[in-house]
Parts: structure tokens; sequence; C-alpha cells
């Protein structure tokens, strides 16, 4: 008798279920590593479709969002490009991805980190996306664009004496020489309305003679349309962008420093503003606590915990960064930095503004680079302090804060 009643417990026991709701079931995986979520898509067609949506997607890097970023360092060699994510607090490799490549001439850029997804490309080579939290390229190389078309069949600009047709949004087709376009680094960003992920290349046109009032061009590429095409940059008539920058997203908006007519650094320095979603283009002069005759390259733009940060590098070697805070409409003063004091790590130069790369919500540091330049810097955001340490030193092509992501994960092209 006993027996019997032992194996009705223990067979009641592996019968026994608990039902989750669905609700509670999604936050559980929404907070498990991205390659976890990606092999919990085979448990049932309901948690397929549930980690599909875009819904999901924009929750699950909300959450990634509320912890401190990931650093991915990218550097390349002739024929491969190494990914590794290093922890923000310990700078441990956590992960690293390799991938092959074909000869590249010339130096590779590397765009901004969007929503986990990183692009890499050459002057003629076709840009890339990877997405390094599921250690692939997610989409074909993109088609190249105009402005690498124009490069690649007329790589000499003195032998230029060919006609091209160009056509643009406002513009008829016309026939121009074909000119010479100093190489630039596009802007990638999200439209915050659509959620649709867009490349944006503004470049310069030289000899700036060819037409006295436009001397930009601009090509989007939308990955939903999947091509190239050229939006008006009427706005910025008479204006040129800095040649040597990397334009940055926040908010929904690409950000670019204005240079002279060969795109060198100025005293007249403007902020062109870009919406992803309108696709517009705005001057606008740069913040108050900018000095008016700042040169283009002592004031520094980037992008600092999902905010527009500018800086602008004064003559006592003090670097003062602000950042622009949408909710209540105004610039915030975030910290200042003494280059005198970090100078020992970053080869003794002064004169050039530092970047910051991050912010550390558990530890109030801030991690600062300069570019071309191996090491990292951190420095203590306690306004009492002025201690700045070496955060990392190593070979390293590029570093950029980073959020694993789902982005792009369910794409068909």
């Amino acid at each position: 008798m006993k027996q019997r009643e032992t194996k009705r417990r223990r067979k009641g026991r592996r019968e026994w279920k608990i039902e989750i709701p669905n609700d509670v079931m999604e936050e559980i995986v929404m907070r498990l590593p991205v390659r976890s979520i990606m092999r919990f898509q085979a448990v049932s067609k309901h948690w397929e479709s549930m980690i599909k949506t875009r819904d999901f997607r924009a929750r699950h890097m909300a959450h990634q969002r509320s912890k401190d970023p990931k650093l991915m360092f990218v550097s390349y060699g002739q024929y491969h490009i190494r990914f590794e994510q290093r922890d923000m607090e310990t700078t441990s490799l956590e992960e690293s991805l390799c991938l092959k490549i074909e000869e590249i001439k010339g130096a590779i850029a590397i765009s901004e980190c969007c929503d986990g997804l990183v692009c890499f490309y050459g002057l003629t080579d076709a840009v890339r996306v990877i997405n390094m939290a599921t250690e692939t390229s997610l989409v074909p190389p993109l088609p190249l664009a105009k402005f690498q078309q124009l490069y690649k069949d007329h790589p000499d600009p003195d032998l230029e004496v060919e006609m091209e047709d160009v056509t643009d949004e406002d513009d008829d087709l016309h026939t121009v020489p074909v000119p010479f376009i100093l190489f630039t680094r596009f802007g990638f960003g999200k439209d915050r309305v659509t959620g649709r992920y867009k490349i944006v290349w503004l470049y310069n046109i030289y000899p700036a003679t060819l037409n006295k009032k436009k001397k930009t061009r601009c090509e989007v590429f939308d990955f939903e349309e999947w091509r190239w095409r050229f939006v008006t940059t009427r706005p910025l008539d008479h204006h040129q962008i800095l040649s040597s920058q990397r334009p940055s997203f926040a908010n929904g908006s690409l950000y670019w420093l204005t240079g002279d007519e060969r795109g060198y650094p100025s005293t007249q320095t403007k902020l062109i503003v870009f919406d992803i979603y309108t696709e517009m283009f705005q001057v606008t002069s740069t913040p108050p606590f900018i000095t008016p005759d700042a040169s283009g390259d002592k004031i520094g733009l980037c992008n600092l915990d999902g905010r527009l940060c500018i800086s602008e590098l004064k003559g006592d070697c003090k670097q003062e960064f602000w950042w622009r805070v949408e909710e209540c409409n105004k610039w915030e003063r975030i910290f200042s930095v003494d280059l005198n004091s970090t100078s020992c790590w970053f080869g003794g130069i002064t004169s050039q503004p530092l970047t910051p790369l991050a912010i550390s919500k558990d530890n109030n540091k801030v991690v600062l680079s300069l570019t071309y330049q191996g090491n990292l810097v951190d420095f203590d955001l306690d306004p009492d302090s002025t201690v700045y340490h070496l955060y990392y030193s190593g070979y390293y092509g590029l570093a950029v804060p980073y959020f694993p992501s789902l982005s792009l994960v369910h794409a068909t092209f």
C-alpha cells in the first residue's frame, strides 16, 4: 500500500505543471543574451513570432541601455577585420569576431554604432553592416553610392575632363564637369518615427567654382528601400562640411560641423543638422558656450550616452563638455578636463580635443579617447575629483560604445 502511494505521489509530481503568463515570460526572455534569445525561437511558433516583433526588439534595446554599454574595439589588416567586445568595468575580453574580407584599397572607415550595428567600408568598397552580438554580417554588401562610383571611375581629379549627368531633388538633369570629391565619413542612424535605419553621406564638391552656391551633395541609403538616392542640400548653400570629422547621431538627427571652402577648419563654424525622418537639413549657430570664433578643429562633437555632446578645447588646455537635454530643450554642463593631466597617456598632445566614449553609471566615470592614440583614459565624474587613470592600452583602429542587440536579425533583403 505504501509503495502504491509513493508511486502515485511521484507520478503526481512528474505531471505537475506551472503556467507562466505570456507577459512575464516576455520579460524573462527579454533579459537574456542575444544569442540565447535567437535559440529560444525554436521553442515554439509563438516565441518565434514574439521575438521577431519590432516592439520586442525595442524593449530589449531599452533594457540594454539601462545598463553600462560594452566597448567594441575594431582593428583590421589587409584581408580581415576584427571586432572585440570588452566589459566596460574591467576591459576584459568577452567576445571576438574576425571576418575575412577581400582586399580593401586604402583605409577602412568605421561608422558609429547604432542599436548594436556598425558599418565598415572603403572609398571604393561596398558598405557592410555587422551585428557583433550575432557574429554575422546581417545583410549583403550595399550597392556603391554615387560618391564611390565617381571615385572608382575617376580616381585622379587632375585628369578629369569628362562630363557627367547628375540628378538630385532640387536640380533638373544637367551636365557638369566631373568633380573631385574629398573622402568624408558618412552618418549612420535611425528614424525615431518609423524605426528605419539610414546611412547619410554628405560630402563636399571640388572645385567650388563648379557651382558657386551648391558646395555639397548628399546621398541617403534607406535599408527598407535598399537603394541610394540624392536628397536636397539647398539649406546648405554657401556651406561645406569639415572634412576630417565623423558625423554624430543623437535623438533622430545627424550633426556635422562646417569647414572652409576646402573643408579645412574655420573660425566661422556652424552646426549642420539633418533630421533622419523628414530628410531635411538646417544650419544653426554653435551653442552659446562655444567661443564665437572658435576653430572647428577645437570643437568636439559626439554621441555620449544617447545625447549630443559638444565641447571646446580652450587656449589654457581645458576642455569643457556639455550635452543636449531634449526633455527640457536645454544644454547642460557635465564635466571639464585638463589636457595637461592627460597628455602623458596621449603622446604629450594638448592641442587636440578629447572624445568621451562612454559614461559608466555603475562607477560614475567617463572614458576618454584621442584620435590615432592607442590609450584610453578614465576620469572620475565626482565634482571634487581631478584623478585620471590609464583605462586601456593596446592596438586598435577604433573604439565605440556598444549595446548587444537584435537589430536587423530578422531582416530580409
